[in-house]
């Protein structure tokens, strides 16, 4: 199985490099991309990443903080990338499995790599697959109907409710966007909003808009805003957005 892989770090030109290394590790695939600790914790429970290559400092939540705030049995392996060699005591205090001195070259990663299989080999037991939807129930009066999740283009919040849109059709659920993103399979469906989910299959093009959002255009003619606070999410899937 390939080691799936999850960069936290908030230098662009850095998770640049470390996504350049990682696609060239045909055992690697990278989950997702977050430029600070706080959406990196988000993305650890919704995402379930194997190693984290992680930064120590970011502004609010550091890297040290953010592996305090994870359960010992959803920890991922770990690899800190920094340029700063006076935490490398409290990393490994940790139990981090390696501490990379920006900046580093390919190789040198590799090692890393090598580590952490050797790590995730021993480590018992083995975490249990995580299981997503495959249909939704949508109540109407008198009864439930069940809309598959193969049908859904794109989801929005509508006040308390969410807004399945199907082709032509939409359907709506009592349910919040956070809930519903924690039982999507983040394969399939991207968070580009606060208020909305698309599947990633349903997009056809992606256009710069101004302050750092991007405009997604669907096969249907639907445009959608992808906002900057979403876009290093995004950058796993669709690369240079």
């Amino acid at each position: 199985m390939k080691l799936r892989a999850l960069i936290v770090d908030d230098m662009p030109l850095s998770r640049a490099r470390v996504r350049r290394y990682l696609s060239e590790e045909p055992e690697v695939e990278i989950v997702g991309e977050c430029g600070d600790g706080e959406s990196a914790f988000a993305d650890i429970e919704r995402l379930h990443p194997d190693v984290l290559l992680l930064d120590v400092q970011m502004p609010g939540t550091n890297g040290l903080e953010l592996l305090a705030r994870l359960a010992p049995d959803k920890r991922p392996a770990v690899v800190f990338i920094t340029a700063f060699e006076e935490f490398a005591v409290q990393a490994f205090a940790a139990e981090a499995v390696d501490y990379l001195l920006k900046p580093f070259d390919h190789e040198r990663l590799r090692q890393a790599l090598v580590k952490v299989h050797a790590h995730l080999k021993h480590r018992l037991p083995a975490r249990p697959q995580h299981e997503y939807l495959d249909r939704i129930a949508v109540k109407s009066v008198g009864r439930i109907d069940y809309v598959p999740i193969a049908s859904i283009d794109w989801i929005e919040t509508a006040g308390n409710y969410l807004s399945l849109h199907c082709g032509k059709d939409t359907h709506l659920v009592r349910e919040t966007m956070s809930q519903i993103e924690s039982q999507l399979d983040p394969k399939v469906f991207l968070r580009i909003h606060r208020s909305a989910m698309v599947r990633i299959e349903a997009v056809q093009s992606v256009e710069p808009l101004f302050n750092g959002d991007r405009s997604l255009a669907l096969r249907d003619g639907t445009r959608l805003t992808l906002s900057r606070s979403y876009r290093d999410r995004a950058k796993a899937v669709f690369r240079d957005v």
